[in-house]
């Protein structure tokens, strides 16, 4: 019990926070060795001249917004319903009208009715704080609330529990090693920032090594007794791969944040992690199923404007565009506007599906009445 309670307690924290820090502290120190190396390789080619200058105050400009990008992600945090107290309210209510409209993260297929203090849900939870959340998840072709057991919270749309963090996130997008944090709603437009300026600084460091290694040759230092450098030649070879790597990423994001879409949701579309699907799609005029289309897609502009801003300054620095000081807030994560059409489609779909459901149940009875 001693050894159970005490040391494989502290070596578990141990690791913890190892697999914390460590990422963090990592990539960190690439950024900070990056700066270093490139600014004193070109203090020795240039001196303090003109040319020498004008590159560090690029290159030292692109390193300081990633620097702090970074930290910003990390800082702000993703987001989380407990947040707002509001939607952790937990008391006793024996007559809950929504109890059959809830779902909980222990059994959301069949609307389980434990919590994780194993107190009924018709007992425990007050009734869905409708006036501050507007679910587009139906059940029964009504509005589906969702409860999340462990956190004890009310979970809105696009709303998440993280197994690492264990703990539910708005809008949460996916939980990232190289942050040791949760991607979401609050955070969102600085991973999205720190992905291009990433980028950006890669670009410009692989561009001036390769230029400065071209000299070297181009020059044949080498017969002069000059020795090639191998801060340089590492910062080319890992600046391309953050280039390649980091790139390739930060152009999905894009692509994501064009599409509203979050990495579950884009998932979820694309491999069918939900298991029931049915009222996503139609058929056209030659019998052919397609999908009805992503419920959150306002369009290219919109849909961009909504996580990075309106404006072309909150578009190139990390300035925040949203809005937690109350639950009123329009830009506070908790709600989100739906393109109408589709929604409309998937209420019908739901009714249909409805409809057929009950019509199969009364083909069941007669059969079994028979």
């Amino acid at each position: 019990m001693w050894i159970h309670g005490g040391i494989f307690s502290r070596v578990s924290d141990a690791c913890y926070w190892f697999l914390v820090l460590f990422p963090r502290f990592f990539a960190l120190g690439m950024l900070l060795w990056a700066e270093y190396a490139l600014v004193s390789e070109l203090y020795r080619h240039f001196g303090a001249t003109a040319p020498f200058f004008l590159l560090l105050l690029m290159i030292s400009g692109l390193f300081l917004l990633c620097l702090y990008t970074y930290i910003m992600v990390i800082y702000v945090g993703a987001g989380s319903p407990q947040d707002y107290p509001e939607l952790r309210k937990s008391v006793r209510n024996s007559e809950n009208p929504y109890s059959d409209n809830m779902e909980t993260d222990a059994n959301a297929e069949n609307g389980a009715e434990m919590g994780s203090d194993s107190l009924p849900l018709n007992n425990r939870l007050q009734y869905p704080p409708q006036e501050f959340l507007t679910s587009h998840t139906l059940r029964n072709n009504e509005p589906v609330f969702r409860w999340c057991s462990s956190c004890e919270v009310w979970k809105p749309d696009r709303c998440h529990h993280c197994s690492t963090c264990r703990k539910c996130y708005l809008r949460m997008d996916h939980h990232c090693p190289w942050f040791s944090c949760c991607i979401g709603y609050n955070n969102h437009k600085y991973f999205v920032q720190v992905l291009l300026y990433i980028t950006a600084f890669s670009t410009a460091v692989c561009a001036v090594s390769t230029w400065l290694l071209y000299l070297f040759f181009a020059n044949e230092q080498y017969l002069q007794n000059t020795y090639l450098s191998l801060n340089l030649v590492f910062l080319f070879v890992i600046s391309l791969a953050f280039v390649c790597a980091v790139g390739c990423f930060a152009g999905f994001s894009v692509y994501m944040v064009l599409k509203n879409y979050t990495t579950i949701e884009f998932q979820d579309e694309k491999w069918s992690h939900l298991s029931d699907r049915t009222a996503e799609y139609e058929y056209d005029e030659n019998g052919k199923k397609k999908q009805l289309g992503h419920l959150y897609d306002l369009g290219m502009a919109r849909n961009w404007q909504a996580i990075m801003g309106r404006t072309w300054l909150e578009w190139i620095f990390p300035i925040s565009v949203i809005d937690t000081s109350s639950v009123f807030s329009k830009s506070n994560g908790l709600n989100f506007e739906v393109h109408e059409q589709v929604f409309q489609k998937y209420c019908y779909n739901a009714q249909l599906q409805e409809q057929l459901n009950a019509q199969l149940a009364e083909y069941r009875d007669r059969i079994k009445g028979k």
